[in-house]
Parts: C-alpha cells; structure tokens; sequence
C-alpha cells in the first residue's frame, strides 16, 4: 500500500494526500475525513520522506542522465538530448530553481533515491534511452515528483510515466509525403530500434504514408537500423550491394541520415543529384552538412520548458499532477532532396 494506492481509494489525487499528511489548510474538512478514513481503514503508514515532501524545499531540480553503458554512451554521443539538457538547465534557472545534475547507470541507481531521501532535491527529471518504467514506480511509491523527457523506451500501455510525447506518425507520414510530392515512388526507410516507441511509430509513419499514397513496399526497402551513423552507412552498403537502391531513403533521425550520406559519398553518389535523403530531429549539426539535411524537426526546447514548467506547478502546488503533452513535429526543406532521376 502507497500513497497512490490511497489517493485512488480516497477518490483524489496524490497531491491532495499529501497534502492531508501535511496537514495543509487548503484541504477541506470532507476531503480530510476521507482521506484519513481509508488510510486508517488500510493501515496506511506513510514514511518520513512522503509526509515531509512539501515541508521544506530545496529549490533545486534533479536532473538525472541515465546511461547504458554497456550499449550506449548516451550523454558523450547523442547530439539529440545536448538541447534538451540546456533547455531544462535554462528554465529551471529562469523559474528560480537550482539543478542538479548527476549522471548515473542503468545498473546502479541509488544515487538517485540519496538525492530525494537527502532533501537535496524536489523533483526530478529523467533522460535516458533505458526502460524507465519500473525506477519511475518506485520513486513515485516513495512519495516523489519524477517526470522523463522522452517515454520513447515506455511500453505503450504500460504505467504512466509523465513526459512529453513527439507526434512520431504525423513527422514520418509528412516526410514520406514530401517525397511522394516530388515525384518519389521507391522510397526506402532505415528504421530506428523497433523495440523504442520512437523507432516504431516513425516506421508506422511511413506504412501509413505510403500506402495513403499507393507506392510499393517491399521488404528490400526497408532496413532495420538503430538510430546510428553506423546503421546509416550500413543501409546504403547493403543497398548498394544488392542493387536495390531507392531513389529516396527516410532515416528514422539525423544520425542515421549523416551516416547513410557519408556512405553515398565513399560510393560517388550524390545527394540529391542521384538520391534524396530526409532525416528526423532536426539537429543543430544538420544544417552544416553538405548539402544541408532536410529533416523534421523536434522542438526539443519547448518540450524541455513544459517539463519544467509543469514538474514546478505540481511542485509550488498550483497544479494537481504532471500530465503527457504531444508536441508536433515540422518540415525543415534544406537541399538534401530533389525530384528523382527520369
């Protein structure tokens, strides 16, 4: 038994519980009863940390990277979260908060429950590429305000875990349309990691699209990428090698995109001369690429300034509990496509 297990029972939100342990005056008499009541009725003990969560603030947002270091570096090789990181570092300083950061591995978390149980903290924020489902559960059960930049590694279904949501269908679907309006009918796709909400819905994006455009699929147009230059280039070899090379391929981000153009390259063909490549995310670094990528972007600042914005409401009180936005994505035409060869 938890405090979201009483706030379920009692019929109201988790703040409103803590709250009643608080002894909060903005609490009516009713709703105090009631709460009181089924806590008694369960034997609801709570701990020290959840009834003392609102008594004292640190003013200062934990700001946990966590990594996979036996899979992926995510911090030292993502130029993705980089922005992200900044925005939540900018706006919690414009909100008058503090942060602090730690970065920590899959495999050994404690780090952050010593900066909630400590009152170092009073709320977190999570990024990382691992499933966050069963660390969210637990900090949460203790009584804390958690939140994640991206649910991309959330099973879909599964608990709810407050976050920002890119509309990953709609971004892919508008690539693969900008294609087929130039005249594009073989359009490959190198998927991201299919088992990632991200990498899956991006590929659905693109069934979706070509089919609404009635273009072929078949199976020698797609491959399985996973997220990296690596995958990129290696799309490009295989295609080539098999000689099933479309004239417009959709990477499911910018890595995957500046990879498979680097291997075009090595090949002597030309973007977007020969072939046309589109990306998704939108970094900082397409821009400078030759030619520059075209690609979706993600606004990645406004959904870091919500997360904030929305984590210190629940925090200050003026908001009952953090709620998953969706954020869409927008077509940034830069001069990596071009009509296909006759």
């Amino acid at each position: 038994m938890n405090i979201f297990d009483i706030a379920k029972l009692a019929g109201v939100s988790r703040k409103t519980v803590q709250r009643v342990l608080n002894n909060s005056a903005s609490v009516s008499p009713k709703t105090r009863e009631n709460v009181l009541r089924v806590m008694e009725e369960y034997h609801y003990e709570p701990n020290s940390a959840a009834r003392k969560l609102s008594s004292k603030k640190a003013h200062t947002i934990g700001l946990f990277i966590i990594q996979d270091t036996s899979n992926y570096r995510l911090y030292s090789d993502d130029l993705f979260y980089g922005v992200a990181i900044g925005a939540v570092i900018s706006q919690c300083f414009e909100r008058g908060y503090n942060t602090l950061v730690t970065i920590l591995d899959i495999s050994d978390t404690s780090a952050l429950f010593s900066q909630y149980k400590q009152k170092n903290i009073d709320g977190g924020i999570v990024i990382s590429w691992s499933n966050l489902q069963e660390l969210v559960e637990q900090v949460r059960d203790a009584g804390f305000e958690i939140c994640v930049f991206d649910r991309s590694n959330a099973p879909d279904g599964g608990l709810f875990v407050p976050a920002p949501r890119i509309n990953n269908r709609k971004g892919a679907y508008k690539a693969i349309e900008y294609l087929a309006e130039l005249g594009h009918m073989n359009i490959g796709i190198v998927t991201g990691l299919l088992n990632n909400l991200s990498g899956l819905e991006r590929y659905e994006g693109y069934l979706e699209a070509m089919q609404a455009w009635k273009l072929p699929v078949s199976q020698a147009q797609i491959f399985q990428g996973d997220f990296t230059e690596n995958g990129g280039y290696a799309a490009v070899e295989h295609w080539i090698s098999e000689g099933t090379l479309p004239t417009a391929v959709f990477c499911s981000n910018d890595l995957t995109a500046i990879g498979a153009m680097k291997a075009l390259a090595a090949h002597k063909w030309s973007v977007p001369d020969d072939i046309s490549v589109i990306g998704f995310d939108d970094l900082l670094i397409s821009q400078y690429l030759h030619p520059a990528l075209t690609t979706m972007h993600v606004p990645r600042v406004d959904m870091a300034v919500s997360l904030v914005n929305q984590l210190i409401s629940v925090l200050e009180e003026d908001s009952e509990s953090l709620e998953e936005r969706s954020f869409e994505v927008e077509l940034i035409v830069r001069d990596s496509c071009s009509t296909p060869k006759i």
